[in-house]
């Protein structure tokens, strides 16, 4: 082709047609650039598949995430109504009722050590921060990622682990204020520490209410906090679902 073309030329200048050439070197020079408009145009669409592929795979790894969270979050209320089943036994003993003593160690114990802790799955979101968060073409999309994971997750997050890890040395400390213990060993830790917790003691120590509002006090506000969290999240992963289908 590029033969032919020069050959054109040649022709052209040795016929001394000078204007001829002239047309022709022009419309030769509009091929070309329209040749490299073309291939601009080319690669421009494929560069724009390829953040598109990128977009949506880590759309898909966010809404992924998300929904994990979630069944996390949801199996930490579900704990949290354990607990505070358990907190109504000891309430209902403190106040004078007896339970069975097997009974009445499961709820102390799991009173003792209840409580959850929020790890919410940020890797996702940091990936696609990290590269540019511009790659989520869907501006309103992107406000509203960024606006869960920067603002709403990492407040509910803060709030219910900070809380409750107060609460958790509050309770622990009166527990080693109230009950006796004892040291007993244990084939797996080396030694296990058991409580030793009965009616009388229950009724008669003041310390025992301070220790219901440390463990159970927190449990609404913790549930209302991760229910927000939840319902947030499954807004977000519904948006993220409504895009993934627009390709």
């Amino acid at each position: 082709m590029i033969k032919f073309f020069r050959s054109i030329r040649q022709r052209l200048l040795s016929e001394n047609k000078f204007s001829k050439y002239l047309l022709y070197a022009i419309g030769e020079i509009i091929l070309v650039v329209i040749g490299i408009l073309i291939a601009l145009q080319i690669n421009n669409k494929n560069q724009e598949r390829i953040n598109r592929d990128y977009e949506l795979t880590m759309l898909s790894e966010i809404k992924e995430a998300l929904n994990k969270d979630i069944y996390n979050l949801e199996g930490g209320i579900k704990n949290l109504e354990e607990l505070k089943q358990s907190v109504i036994v000891l309430t209902t003993v403190r106040n004078g009722s007896t339970y069975p003593k097997d009974s009445l160690d499961h709820h102390f114990n799991n009173v003792r050590q209840g409580g959850i802790a929020l790890a919410i799955n940020y890797s996702p979101y940091e990936s696609i921060k990290s590269t540019g968060l511009d790659k989520i073409s869907n501006s309103e999309l992107r406000n509203s990622i960024t606006d869960l994971y920067e603002v709403k997750l990492k407040a509910v997050e803060f709030w219910v682990n900070e809380f409750i890890r107060r609460k958790l040395y509050e309770k622990n400390d009166l527990v080693d204020a109230i009950f006796e213990k004892k040291i007993i060993p244990d084939t797996t830790d080396g030694i296990k520490v058991e409580y030793i917790i009965n009616h009388e003691l229950i009724h008669t120590n003041d310390q025992f209410d301070d220790f219901l509002v440390a463990s159970g006090g927190y449990i609404p506000i913790a549930v209302r906090n991760i229910s927000f969290a939840i319902k947030e999240m499954k807004s977000q992963a519904k948006e993220i679902a409504s895009e993934l289908k627009k390709n």
